[in-house]
C-alpha cells in the first residue's frame, strides 16, 4: 500500500492554474523530494496533500483512505513551514506538546514523548522552556521539526525548512535531517529550490515544471539521465550541445561539467574539441572552467586547478557520457511519467 497517492490533482486561482493534473506515489518510509524554481507550483502541492488547499479536481490518499476532503488535522500529517509557525507565547516545550494535547494524550505520556522528540532532534535542555523569538533559526527549526513528528504522523511534510538558515547551519541539519528521517522511518515529502539539497538527502525526486511533475526518480537517475532541458537545469550545471555538432541525430546532447576533461590524452575516447579560456571560476574544492570552443560552443568543464584566461585548451567529451534529450522544454504529461491508482 502507497504512502500517499495523488490522482489528477489540480488546483488554481481563477482562471490560473497553479497545479495541473498531477499524478503520484510515495512509498512508506520514503524521503521524496519536491524540487522546482520559486512560482512553479511546489509548495501549493505540498498544501494540498496536507489538507490546506482543496483540488479542483483528483483525489489524495493516505494508505488506502481517501482524505481530499479531510481537514489538516484528520490527516495525520506533521507540517514544517518555511518560517516555523510557531506559537509566539508558548516555550518550545509546550510548541511540541501542542498536538498531543489536543489528541488528549495523558500528561504523563505527553512529557515523556515530547522530551524523547526534543533529544532527537538535539534541542538544548536549556532551551526548552525558552520562546521562539529567543531562540537561534536553527533551534527554531529543530522545535518545528520535533512538534510535526511528536504525533506519530503518517507523513512529514517539509516546506524548504533550511531555507533561511545560514550555508554551513544548513548543511549540518540536512544531514541530521536525513539521518532522523531513517530512524523514525516516516514519509516525508520535502518542497525545495535547491538542488544539491535534493540530491543529498532524497530517496527519489519529483521535478516540477509550471505545475506538472514532469519526471520522477532517484537522485542518479534524474541528475545522469534528465528528459528535458529544464529538467537537466534543474539538478546543477549542464552542458546542453547541439546534435548536429556531434553527429547525432538527437535534438540535444547533455554532459555535465565533471564528466568532461580539460586537455585529454591523445588514447583519449571520446570527442574533443580545441579552443581557449573564457571564464574560470573557483568553487572552493575545485574549478568550473567555460572553454570557447573554436566550434562557436561554450563548455563549462570540471577542474582541479585553475587555467588563466585566453590560454589555449582542447575539451574532451567522453562518448559515454553523452545524453540525448529533446531540444524543447515543453511539459512531459505527469500521468505518462507516474501512473498511480489508489491501493
Amino acid at each position: 500500500m502507497h504512502a500517499v497517492i495523488l490522482n489528477d490533482v489540480s488546483f488554481g486561482y481563477g482562471a490560473d492554474p497553479v497545479v495541473r493534473a498531477v499524478a503520484l506515489a510515495i512509498e512508506p518510509g520514503e524521503f521524496f523530494t519536491v524540487l522546482g524554481p520559486s512560482g512553479c507550483g511546489k509548495t501549493t502541492l505540498l498544501k494540498l496533500i496536507g489538507g490546506y488547499l482543496s483540488p479542483a479536481t483528483g483525489r489524495i490518499h493516505f494508505r488506502g483512505r481517501d482524505v481530499t476532503d479531510v481537514p489538516p488535522e484528520g490527516r495525520n500529517a506533521g507540517m514544517v513551514f518555511q518560517n516555523y509557525a510557531l506559537f509566539p507565547h508558548l516555550s518550545a516545550r509546550d510548541n511540541v506538546a501542542f498536538g498531543l494535547d489536543v489528541r488528549g494524550v495523558r500528561r504523563a505520556e505527553r512529557t515523556r514523548r515530547v522530551d524523547s522528540m526534543l533529544d532527537r532532534v538535539g534541542l538544548p535542555t536549556a532551551a526548552r522552556g525558552r520562546r521562539p523569538n529567543s531562540l537561534s533559526g536553527g533551534e527554531q527549526q529543530r522545535v518545528a521539526l520535533a512538534r510535526a513528528l511528536v504525533i506519530q504522523p503518517d507523513a512529514l511534510l517539509l516546506d524548504e525548512p533550511l531555507a533561511n538558515l545560514d550555508r554551513s547551519l544548513r548543511d549540518q541539519l540536512r544531514g541530521e535531517l536525513r539521518a532522523l528521517q531513517r530512524e523514525t522511518g516516516v514519509t516525508t515529502i520535502l518542497v525545495t529550490h535547491d538542488p544539491s539539497e535534493a540530491l543529498a538527502i532524497s530517496d527519489r525526486i519529483g521535478v516540477v515544471q509550471a505545475g506538472q511533475i514532469v519526471q520522477v526518480g532517484t537522485p542518479a537517475e534524474i541528475y545522469a539521465k534528465p528528459r528535458t532541458p529544464f529538467v537537466a537545469r534543474s539538478l546543477g550545471p549542464a552542458n546542453l550541445l547541439s546534435g548536429g555538432l556531434i553527429n547525432r541525430e538527437a535534438g540535444l546532447m547533455m554532459i555535465r561539467p565533471e564528466q568532461c576533461e580539460l586537455n585529454p590524452p591523445a588514447a583519449f575516447d571520446g570527442l574533443v574539441w580545441p579552443g581557449r579560456i573564457a571564464l574560470a571560476t573557483f568553487l572552493g574544492a575545485d574549478w568550473l572552467v567555460d572553454v570557447l570552443c573554436d566550434n562557436g560552443t561554450i563548455v563549462h568543464v570540471g577542474s582541479r586547478a585553475g587555467v588563466p584566461a585566453g590560454e589555449r585548451v582542447t575539451v574532451g567529451l567522453p562518448e559515454s557520457a553523452l545524453w540525448a534529450i529533446p531540444d524543447s522544454d515543453d511539459v512531459i504529461s505527469a500521468a505518462a511519467l507516474t501512473p498511480a491508482r489508489p491501493g
